[in-house]
């Protein structure tokens, strides 16, 4: 992976009431927000795959790393070297 950024998880967001009261997670929407922010490409036109490992809490850290190939960019994001996620994204024009 070329690039790499740390990011933080919002500390309030109204995904976090449902996504579970009283013991709030990152929803994967949100964490795929946050990846696709980060690599400043646009939206994507296509989640290629994603895999979600582990859970992160509202206001912790991580690293995301990707790989930028053409449409493609390949991307990990992990906390104190344990995977939370990774996959792929497609961007240009829709399939």
């Amino acid at each position: 992976m070329d690039d790499k950024v740390s990011l933080t998880t919002p500390l309030n967001h109204p995904s976090y009431a449902g996504h579970f009261p009283g013991n709030p997670v990152i929803p994967g929407v949100l964490l795929l927000d946050l990846v696709v922010n980060a690599l400043g490409r646009g939206a994507p036109s296509a989640i290629v795959g994603v895999k979600f490992h582990r859970a992160l809490k509202p206001g912790e850290s991580f690293e995301l790393t990707w790989k930028s190939a053409g449409a493609m960019s390949r991307f990990r994001c992990t906390r104190d070297a344990a995977l939370l996620a990774d996959g792929s994204l497609e961007f240009g024009a829709a399939r």
